[in-house]
Parts: structure tokens; sequence; C-alpha cells
């Protein structure tokens, strides 16, 4: 729509003196594009006690419902991630079954709430680890001093040459340190994540609702920027890392890293929009989603979680694979040799027609060109989930007496496979809908809102003023007067308002006046 007026616009005369009148001619603009309906997850995909676990999440902790799955599915991943790798043919090698997701989600939505009842399981083994930890620590300590007293007793024995002394010192062996306790961790950098792997299990995942510490903080500074992206991706791409210092490099191997993150909108916004990680495709990796908020919408009532049985049987189920040991390669501590988990003939197929219809609509102009990072790692991230939905279920199939060789006997079916391959249509759908939603950020948000309440509440053409606005707007939108002028220059630069400049409103005169534009002015 255009609108024309003869407006009071401020301007100077070269004598100093005001102008009075100065047609000004603006379009009416869209703050930020209408974002669309967020699709629904498919939790019909799920195997069942992961779906029930979601319809169980809904009901007692009043979340979105993608946002319960979102929980859901993380927490089945961490179990798995490291009791296997799964191989189609089309990728070169097995891929670890690690997911990096990101759920987008303002403060409030209970992402808290339902990573704490998804992941109770792995609390409570984390738990008895930490007990057992504490007792293999004093045993370590105990060792270690036993080792160094031997080893200076033969470094200060003069009645041996040289060669028996190496010897002797050779023989020696340093007690190995026990394994950190920790399943998953809040860690805010990729060195503290390096650290971890190296000292801890060999599969852990980071999870935090506050993601603005891991995507926003030192490590997605200027100069780290670079190395946390690049690292990132070789854990998902092969759970390879790697820890170069002055006089030192380190490598690890057969690691596996999951990544469940929730972010605030602006955190979100910044990260995906980032052109390095978009290069360097870490965002691509991600599976993000946003689900439609049910703040003011929930029911204040009493529920009991704990006694539901859709929940205590998913619990049990994560336990089952936690209890399968993880195929850790002989002579490590913490060094992953996981089986291979393949697909059947028909699963295969369905990969690979799913693979292809991503392909056909990726190139210039096609529909999912604007995500062709998400949309080049979408199926690799469907074979991942059909690999999480198959060992879940059943863990056991990833014992080593139930291999041939490097492969497991079990296979991912067509059943799995298109499964996951909706899941996945799911995430690249999300995608798709957030690329490029500045609406994403907060202070387009208040923007769009005080555009909205001008027009409800103000009317199109009638006046207002900045103080008036202070006194009387929505609560969330009173704030202070350098940034409520910023946002008048914003919607004036939107054609949602225009200077008025002196007039009078219900009998008082004020200096500073806009006019609200809209249809029926």
């Amino acid at each position: 729509m255009r609108v024309r007026r003869e407006t009071y616009q401020p301007s100077r005369q070269d004598n100093g003196s005001r102008a009075t009148v100065v047609p000004l001619e603006r379009d009416r603009l869209d703050i930020a594009p209408a974002i669309g309906a967020a699709p629904p997850f498919p939790i019909e995909c799920l195997p069942p006690v992961m779906r029930e676990a979601v319809e169980a999440l809904e009901e007692h902790v009043q979340a979105p419902r993608s946002l319960c799955a979102h929980s859901v599915l993380s927490a089945a991943m961490l179990v798995s991630q490291g009791l296997a790798d799964v191989k189609v043919e089309s990728l070169p090698a097995p891929v670890p079954l690690s997911l990096f997701m990101l759920a987008i989600a303002v403060s409030g939505e209970r992402k808290s709430a339902c990573d704490t009842l998804a992941l109770r399981a792995v609390a409570e083994e984390e738990a008895r680890l930490r007990i057992e930890h504490a007792e293999d620590d004093r045993r370590f300590k105990a060792a270690w001093a036993a080792f160094e007293a031997e080893k200076k007793r033969i470094e200060r024995d003069a009645k041996i040459d040289r060669t028996e002394r190496e010897s002797r010192l050779l023989q020696l062996r340093e007690p190995v340190p026990p394994v950190t306790p920790i399943i998953r961790a809040e860690e805010p950098n990729l060195e503290g994540l390096i650290n971890l792997i190296r000292v801890g299990r060999a599969s852990v995942g980071i999870f935090t609702s506050e993601a603005g510490q891991f995507l926003g903080g030192h490590g997605m500074g200027p100069e780290a920027r670079t190395r946390t992206v690049t690292g990132l991706s070789k854990l998902w791409d092969n759970g390879t890392a790697q820890r170069v210092r002055a006089n030192d490099a380190q490598t690890f191997v057969g690691r596996r890293v999951g990544i469940s993150l929730a972010a605030q909108p602006r955190v979100a916004s910044t990260f995906i929009g980032d052109e390095l990680a978009n290069d360097q495709g870490i965002v691509g990796r991600f599976l993000v989603m946003m689900p439609e908020s049910k703040i003011g919408f929930r029911e204040i009532r009493g529920s009991n979680p704990s006694a539901d049985p859709r929940l205590i049987a998913f619990q049990n189920q994560c336990r089952r694979c936690l209890d399968t040991r993880l195929p850790i390669r002989e002579g490590t501590r913490n060094e992953l040799a996981p089986p291979v988990l393949g697909l059947t003939p028909e699963a295969w197929t369905l990969f690979q027609q799913f693979s292809q219809s991503i392909e056909n609509e990726v190139g210039p102009g096609k529909a999912w060109r604007p995500v062709s990072a998400a949309a080049n790692k979408m199926a690799e991230n469907a074979a991942r989930l059909a690999g999480i939905f198959t060992l879940f279920e059943a863990p056991e199939v990833a014992r080593p007496s139930r291999a041939t060789g490097s492969y497991l006997d079990a296979t991912v079916s067509a059943e799995t496979m298109a499964a996951a391959c909706k899941v996945g249509t799911f995430y690249l759908r999300e995608a798709l809908r957030l690329t490029g939603q500045s609406i994403l950020d907060p202070e387009t948000r208040a923007q769009n809102d005080l555009a909205d309440w001008l027009i409800e509440k103000v009317k199109p053409g009638n006046l207002t003023s900045p103080s008036l606005i202070q006194k009387l707007t929505a609560l969330h939108l009173r704030t202070n007067a350098a940034t409520l002028r910023k946002r008048l220059e914003a919607l004036v630069s939107f054609g949602r308002i225009e200077p008025a400049g002196r007039q009078e409103i219900d009998g008082k005169t004020y200096r500073e006046t806009y006019r609200v534009m809209g249809e029926a002015a």
C-alpha cells in the first residue's frame, strides 16, 4: 500500500528557521515477513516407547509437542550414539549416530523441564558413576603414590647401571586415572569439550538450555570461531578431535558427541545467519526447530510425571541402552571401536529415493535451495535417526556376540528408514520456515508488536506522542526514551507512522507527535 500525506517533517532552512510542511510519500512495508505456522512433529513415526513419552511430556509439562519430541529424541540419541555406527551405500564410510539439535524458544517454554524428565535415567546413571569414581579415584591416587615411590627408588639406586635402570623403568606401568563420570555437560566452548573427551567417557552429550554461552560465547568470538566451527564439524562427521599446544599435539578418535541446545531467538538468529558457520556447514548439521508457543494457554493443575507408566517405560529403555557396554577398543580406556549397523535392501531403496528427492530440489530456484546446507546433510541425518530408532528399541543387538566381523547381524528395516525420513523432512521444513526470519530478533518483534498496538489502540489516522506511548503501551513494550525513539524511527521508515510535528491531542499540546498509518486512515 502506498500512502501520501502533507506531513510535518522536522527540517531546517538555511536561516535556521523551521520548515512548515514537507510532502512525504512512503511505501508501507512489513517490519518482518510473517513467519508461517510450525509444522506438526510426526510423533507417529517414532518408536512406540518414544512416541508415548512425548505424549506424556506434553500432558505433564504442557510444553509444545515438537519441543517434547525434541527432548525425547535427544535423550534417545545420547544413550544410543556410542553403541554402533550406521552404513549406507552412498556414504564413503560408516557414520556416527550423533545428532546436533537446536530448539529455538523463549524463556518459559519449559525445555529444561522436558529434558529433566527425558534424561532422568541418564541423571541416575551419572549419580552411580560418581559414587564409583570416588572409590576408583582413591585407588588411583594410592597406585600413583606407589608408582612414584618405586620410580624414585629405581632412579636413585646407585647399584645398577644405566641399562638396568632403563629396563626397570620400562617395566613400570603408570596407573591409569578413572574416566570422568560425566555423560552430559554444559561446557560452553570447544576447548572444554575436547578436554572432556580426553579424560571422560567415549560417548557424551552437550545439553544446555542456555545456548547463548555455547553459540555466542568466547568460543564463537572472532579469534576462536573458525576453530570452534571446524572442531564441531569433525566431531559430527567422524568423532575425531585434535588439540594442539606449543609443545604438544593430541588427536582423539573413536569419540561420540551429541548436542542438544535451547536458544533464545536472538542468539539463534545470530548463529543461523552467521556467514562462517554456514560456509563451514555447521549450521546445516543442526536439526533446528521453533515450536508454536504455549505460554498463556497452559492450565495450572497438579501432575505426577514420576508415576506415569509411559515415562517409566522410556526411562527403563534408556537404562537398557546405558547398561549395554560401550564397544571400547582393546588397549584403550575411552576410544570406541563401534560395530556397524547396515540397511536392508528395502531400507537402502527408501534412503536412496529420499536422498535423490532432496538432491533434485536443491538446485537454483528449487524448493530446498534456501536451506541447501541443511538439505545436503539431511539424508545423512535421516540415516542417523534410523540407526537411533533401531538401537533404542533393541540395544542388545549392538553386543559383540551379535556381530559378524565388524557388522551387526541386525539391520535397519524399511519401516524404520521411512519413519526416519519423515522426521528428517520435518526438520528440513523447519529450516526452510526459519531461514532469513528477522522476526527471530527480539527487537524486531518489539517493533512489530508496537506497530500492532498503535493500529489497535490509537487507530489509523489518529495522533499519538512518545510520552503517551511510554505511558499507555503494553507493559513489555515500555522502555527508555532512547530505545523508544529508535523504534519510532524504524516505524517511520516502514511507513507505519509519520512525523506530525507540534500537535494537540485531547486538549493537550505535544511538541513531538506521530500519525498512525493504515488502511483506515
